[in-house]
């Protein structure tokens, strides 16, 4: 899939019948919706509705969006959309009394909704990352740094894959170079 810059993407959705882009920004940012969610406290049969709601809600407000990087990170924004349409659920309230308000971007927010989406967006961009190298790695690196991950010792892999304890050591180095160099890149391009 071909990576836009976050500015980019955004300035493509404005024109709501640019299907491929909505694609695009849907398959980067849905995980992260769900896991923002899920971590409002949603039962999980739930989750999904109101990840489909949230999208939608992204989906009308996205053609006038205006990003400034200078008032908020991104997914911020859409942490509050998530979190408006679990709050309005649970209150009841008319899904457009709330959400017809223009949704700017908020500087900051809640310490817990902070917490949760600074740390939700660290796990997001690594597994992205992880998903995008480990294709462009040996078969024993990516072993290797899949079971450092996991806490196996080096003793353990070095048997386990009959491999000598200073071939684990370059193959994590290397692999924690090509994960640093990709989760910049994500970062720059997604915020």
């Amino acid at each position: 899939m071909e990576h836009f810059t976050r500015q980019t993407l955004l300035q493509k959705i404005r024109d709501v019948q640019n299907e491929d882009s909505w694609n695009e920004f849907v398959g980067i940012y849905r995980p992260y919706i769900y896991v923002i969610i899920k971590n409002l406290g949603v039962r999980s049969t739930e989750i999904e509705d109101h990840v489909q709601s949230t999208l939608v809600i992204c989906w009308q407000k996205l053609p006038d969006f205006e990003y400034e990087p200078e008032r908020g990170r991104f997914r911020y924004w859409l942490s509050r959309i998530a979190k408006y349409t679990v709050n309005n659920h649970i209150r009841k309230f008319s899904r457009r009394s709330e959400l017809d308000k223009k949704l700017d971007l908020p500087t900051s927010l809640s310490p817990e909704i902070e917490e949760i989406s600074d740390k939700e967006w660290k796990i997001f961009i690594s597994k992205k990352a992880w998903d995008n190298i480990q294709a462009s790695l040996s078969k024993n690196a990516r072993l290797c740094f899949e079971a450092l991950m996991i806490g196996e010792s080096f003793d353990s892999i070095s048997q386990r894959l009959d491999i000598p304890k200073n071939t684990i050591s370059v193959n994590k180095k290397r692999t924690e170079e090509k994960m640093f160099k990709e989760i910049q890149r994500l970062q720059r391009e997604l915020g």
